[in-house]
């Protein structure tokens, strides 16, 4: 079986713990990935951290990014992916997203949580900020991809309105179903409908906060009921490994995310549809705008 997990938080723990991405003690490593899936591609979230500000964000990106660099090595059974997560590094500064797109990042989660220069998140109601709104167009001009998890609904529909105008796409690295679990972190029906009309994926993560619920059902019930409103090519794992101390029961690391295959095997849909979400949708996305 082979894995596209399109969010993890990895890179940030083993920087902070002093560890490889071989062999650790956080949710994923190449050890257990490899040793599970015959291919194993996986988007690394650098953390922008919450209790910092932009300069010293920024500062812990490069330091992270030489740290692992070294450990993101491509081979024929392991493709990583460079994301960032929260705007908060860039500082009002515009050129600093350039630096990161000659870093090798494809993704832009925008923000985390409240509000900064990029603009409000998921706990608030603000939308985007001037800069914000340039650095969703400057996402277009250099080709990453923006990230709508952790945004506000305001802020989603303004990122719409600039896709919708630019041609481009948009994508919900780790997200769930509000329709399903009330929380505010979580996509409604119509914003995904919106993601999937632009071209976009969305993952679902484990979080059982997210969730409502704490069981391998739980996450596979948010993988159906997503399915079903975008359609079964939309819909991904964006498990958010190493972002969470709260995972659902049975699993405590990557290589226990078969046991989410072994269930959606036995829903309703056609054969081949655990495949799908935990490869070949994120893998078709990846290559029109990865790759």
């Amino acid at each position: 079986m082979k894995l596209f997990d399109l969010h993890c938080d990895t890179v940030t723990e083993l920087r902070k713990r002093g560890e490889t991405l071989l062999q650790n003690t956080a949710q994923v490593s190449l050890e257990q990935a490899l040793g599970v899936f015959e291919d194993y591609s996986q988007v690394f979230a650098f953390w922008s951290e919450d209790d910092v500000d932009g300069e010293e964000n920024y500062r812990l990106f490069h330091e992270t990014l030489r740290y692992v660099s070294p450990m993101l090595t491509e081979s024929d059974r392991f493709h990583p992916v460079l994301a960032v997560e929260g705007g908060k590094l860039l500082g009002g500064d515009l050129s600093r997203l350039d630096v990161l797109h000659a870093c090798g990042v494809k993704i832009l989660t925008l923000v985390w949580k409240d509000v900064c220069c990029v603009g409000g998140a998921y706990n608030t109601e603000e939308g985007l900020t001037p800069f914000g709104q340039q650095v969703v167009e400057r996402c277009y001009d250099l080709g990453i991809v923006p990230d709508l998890s952790h945004a506000s609904d305001k802020m989603a529909y303004e990122v719409f309105a600039i896709a919708e105008r630019r041609g481009g796409t948009v994508m919900a690295s780790h997200s769930c179903s509000r329709a399903l679990c009330p929380h505010p972190r979580n996509l409604t029906d119509d914003m995904a409908k919106r993601i999937a009309s632009l071209g976009g994926v969305i993952g679902v993560n484990l979080v059982p906060e997210h969730l409502g619920g704490d069981t391998v059902e739980d996450v596979c019930r948010h993988i159906w009921h997503l399915a079903e409103v975008v359609g079964e090519d939309r819909v991904a794992l964006g498990c958010d490994l190493d972002g969470t101390s709260e995972l659902p029961r049975g699993i405590a690391a990557v290589g226990d995310l078969p046991k989410i295959a072994e269930r959606l095997r036995k829903n309703p849909y056609p054969e081949g549809f655990a495949e799908k979400i935990f490869y070949s949708n994120a893998q078709t996305f990846a290559k029109a705008h990865f790759f």
